[in-house]
């Protein structure tokens, strides 16, 4: 068998595994890429990667050097967000992460005098969220049950109509506002559920 169809059914045999669609593919040399969106973490497929490689039938791929690159989706973006608010941990990750910008004299990146970029805030909650989901095994999947209906408020609120695309498409730029500004939000107006409104367009 071709070394090209072992790793065929190697990718199978992940996807059957851990859930998702798993695609394994040459780059150079010896040296293959394994790719995921979401599902495991890295070294949660690394395991069963070589517990697959360690039996007879992809013997063929056992001397070729594979990376594992993980990606995660904008829902997964929006699950991490919605559980760490839930969890209370979002407000001072934030704040703690700010003051931390702040301290090490980070400089914040200026757009122009209309629009002078974003705080130190948006960075933190960015950076926060961002370890959540590299660090959670299927980041993607709600971690309550409540959580599901302001994931999808979340995502609706980080979604617009892309004018190069003419579809609306999301970014977790754009949710990160939304979310920013539902926490900034004065404690005795905010609503038990999250309600977040996307931000204004202009100059974006």
């Amino acid at each position: 068998m071709s070394r090209s169809r072992q790793a065929a059914l190697l990718a199978r045999h992940l996807s059957e595994v851990t859930g998702v669609t798993v695609e394994l593919y040459y780059d150079t040399g010896a040296r293959w890429i394994l790719g995921w969106t979401d599902g495991p973490r890295r070294e949660e497929m690394r395991a069963h990667l070589d517990a697959a490689l360690a039996g007879y039938r992809y013997a063929e791929m056992r001397d070729r050097t594979v990376d594992c690159h993980r990606s995660t989706s904008e829902r997964a973006w929006a699950a991490r967000a919605i559980a760490s608010r839930r969890e209370g941990a979002l407000g001072p990750a934030i704040t703690h992460g700010a003051a931390y910008r702040r301290s090490l004299g980070v400089q914040l990146p200026r757009m122009g005098v209309q629009d002078p970029g974003e705080s130190h805030e948006y960075y933190a909650l960015l950076h926060h969220v961002g370890e959540l989901c590299r660090t959670t095994a299927y980041p993607d999947r709600a971690s309550a049950p409540e959580d599901e209906p302001l994931i999808e408020q979340l995502l609706k609120a980080g979604t617009r109509d892309r004018a190069n695309t003419g579809r609306p498409t999301v970014s977790e730029y754009d949710m990160a506002r939304a979310l920013l500004a539902a926490e900034q939000a004065p404690a005795g107006d905010r609503p038990p559920t999250l309600t977040v409104v996307r931000a204004p367009e202009e100059g974006r």
